[in-house]
């Protein structure tokens, strides 16, 4: 199963709304997930939001 590119809680805030692929997660109606992991944009290792695809 996939998912959609992961950022920390302050990318998300900035640029998550922007990405395609979590636009159409939200379309469809998917939930957030949270996981420990490295931030896609900024590289921080710490609590990241993405969704399942």
């Amino acid at each position: 199963m996939g998912e959609t590119a992961a950022y920390c809680s302050e990318c998300y805030n900035k640029l998550g709304k922007s990405d395609s692929q979590i636009q159409a997660a939200e379309k469809a109606g998917k939930t957030p997930m949270t996981k420990n992991a490295v931030c896609n944009k900024c590289g921080k290792s710490t609590v990241v939001i993405y969704y399942e695809s």
